[in-house]
């Protein structure tokens, strides 16, 4: 498996160290196509992969190519790449909200595969699910598993639809988890603790209840009613976020996001 990335910045420069570290596609079979010198030259250095400023016939020797270029970006990019593609090269994207039809009209390529990771790829722990056209054989959805294995978990999915799903689950939600992090924090510095106590606090806490929610493979719902002790701290604290409809407003929140990237994507 030979494989070109085209984009170097923090998705694409996370996916090409992930790989490398965990031995998926070797060094010198990765292709790394990054204008900026700066950013090309640290992540040769770190990764001993070969590296290129421009995309130009070069990546006719190779069997993936993945962008990894921001949206606005997208179309200079495929452009570019619609000179130098063959048919049996198949085309992975993690650019968010550019369709598989987008992407079938720029490049006039059939074997395509679009791919929503989410940030904590920065670390190996990220969540992806992708979905693949109709002409990509089951030997190259393998790699695309293995790929994004590397990076964390990952998730076919039976749709293109579900992509856009993920967008306001996985690919969103970590930024939802910050968000309550965040008023957890400040609700423990106004209750006293300094702001490192209450940062390692919160941090911890979120971290233990994942790991707990983990090993025991129950519903979150089950985990919830287990530590809801009747007129205890928990309990009086949650039935007030039912007060306030905080899980309506949860889910209505996703929906909007839902349906902000189906308008990306049109």
């Amino acid at each position: 498996m030979r494989l070109v990335i085209i984009g170097g910045g923090n998705m694409g420069g996370a996916i090409l160290l992930a790989l490398v570290k965990a031995d998926a596609v070797s060094p010198e079979n990765i292709l790394l196509i990054e204008p900026d010198q700066e950013k090309r030259e640290n992540l040769t250095k770190t990764t001993n992969c070969v590296s290129q400023a421009e995309i130009d016939e070069t990546i006719r020797g190779y069997d993936l190519l993945l962008i990894a270029v921001k949206p606005q970006a997208a179309t200079p990019a495929m452009e570019l790449l619609a000179q130098w593609i063959l048919p049996h090269q198949l085309v992975i994207s993690v650019m968010a909200g550019i369709s598989l039809e987008t992407m079938q009209s720029a490049l006039v390529q059939t074997k395509l595969v679009r791919v929503m990771p989410n940030i904590p790829t920065l670390i190996a722990e990220g969540m992806s699910i992708f979905f693949a056209s109709s002409d990509v054989e089951k030997e190259e959805r393998e790699w695309v598993k293995t790929l994004f294995s590397a990076c964390g978990k990952c998730l076919e999915a039976k749709d293109e639809d579900a992509i856009d799903a993920a967008t306001a689950i996985s690919g969103s939600g970590p930024g939802y988890v910050f968000y309550f992090a965040e008023q957890m924090t400040v609700a423990a510095k106004s209750l006293g603790f300094s702001a490192t106590d209450a940062q390692f606090l919160v941090q911890n806490t979120i971290r233990g209840a994942t790991l707990l929610w983990e090993s025991q493979q129950v519903s979150p719902e089950t985990l919830r009613q287990q530590v809801s002790s009747p007129g205890g701290t928990t309990l009086a604290a949650l039935n007030h976020f039912e007060e306030k409809k905080v899980g309506e407003s949860i889910k209505d929140g996703i929906q909007l996001a839902y349906q902000r990237a189906k308008e990306l994507s049109s």
